[in-house]
């Protein structure tokens, strides 16, 4: 009796975990900070051997674009410093040299973000498994990775940064047209253009909080399209703006902060290269050892590996924020039918 009633009671509790958990369900962002904080923690080895391969190849992908950008923009800023200095002006060979060099850092930065948006499908697969069935089931291949998950994530990705920076190039160009056609009126009104493109740019910033659910939602439901998405869930998410900045600021807050230490070791790497390339306008020499070049690549490959699961976190409360608005836009939508 006493056997069967612990069983039952356990069967229970169980059950009011799962129904805790469960994605579509309204919550304040209080309540969605705390479900997705425990949902990734107590998942988190399942998360981890269903992500872990493509969670290396971004850090590799880091790796590589940490190490050229560390050891060779500050070497180019003091190229050019250089060259100022002696000549008054850039040969302008060296000036392709340089435009190389940073198109080929420009490539691996979009690499590196193109691996990021894969490695967090990996992620994004299990969540949506939990969105269908409340459970993350133990992965049972060594490598689980969804090509089709991955693809949407790329185009996910890359249609909300096209929609975020359309009406920032449309601003930076309307500047460039003003600097063409009246120089002196910009070179009079520099402080107001400033300003305006700043409270211009806060403002695109701030209404680009939507597309998080917008984003969210064209991952969870296929197959929709993005437009169509955008379109009828862009609205949705205006309607909950305060807690998607809640949630946004605060989630990003800790995960910066908790980033900011993991990459501190990088960091430093930074300084002491920009230090050194420094020292070399005043005679004195690189003085960087040999293996600056491996030991900056290994340094940033393990601190992006593992900065990439305390960035998930972000991932996880933007899944409960896309449950909890939709919950909450089913009970609204209910309540009308039964007034009417």
């Amino acid at each position: 009796m006493n056997i069967s009633y612990l069983c039952s009671i356990n069967r229970k509790k169980a059950m009011e975990k799962q129904q805790e958990m469960t994605l579509m369900k309204p919550r304040s962002y209080r309540s969605v900070l705390i479900a997705g904080f425990r949902l990734y923690t107590e998942n988190f080895r399942r998360l981890f051997k269903a992500s872990w391969q493509m969670a290396l190849l971004y850090a590799v992908a880091c790796g590589v674009f940490g190490t050229l950008s560390v050891i060779k923009i500050p070497e180019i800023v003091v190229a050019i410093i250089q060259q100022l200095n002696v000549y008054h002006g850039l040969f302008l060979e060296t000036l392709v040299q340089y435009l190389i060099t940073f198109l080929q850092i420009l490539g691996l930065l979009v690499v590196a973000i193109a691996t990021l948006a894969s490695a967090s499908a990996t992620i994004l697969n299990k969540l949506k498994e939990h969105k269908e069935t409340d459970v993350i089931s133990i992965p049972p291949h060594w490598f689980s990775a969804s090509p089709k998950m991955m693809g949407r994530s790329l185009k996910g990705l890359f249609f909300t940064l096209l929609v975020i920076l359309i009406p920032i190039i449309l601003m930076i160009a309307a500047i460039a047209g003003a600097e063409a056609f009246s120089p002196q009126f910009v070179a009079n009104h520099l402080i107001t253009l400033t300003a305006t493109f700043s409270i211009g740019l806060l403002i695109i910033i701030l209404l680009s909080l939507p597309l998080f659910h917008v984003l969210m939602k064209y991952l969870m439901e296929a197959p929709c399209s993005y437009w169509h998405t955008l379109s009828t869930s862009y609205s949705r998410g205006m309607r909950h703006w305060g807690s998607i900045f809640v949630v946004f600021f605060v989630s990003t807050l800790l995960v910066e902060i908790a980033a900011f230490i993991i990459m501190l070791p990088a960091h430093i790497l930074n300084i002491a290269n920009q230090q050194a390339q420094m020292g070399v306008l005043i005679g004195d020499p690189l003085g960087m050892p040999s293996y600056m070049t491996p030991l900056t690549f290994i340094t940033f490959m393990l601190c992006c590996f593992m900065e990439f699961y305390v960035s998930q976190v972000m991932l996880v409360h933007n899944y409960y924020i896309y449950g909890a608005i939709e919950s909450k836009e089913q009970e609204n939508e209910q309540q009308k039918l039964d007034i009417q």
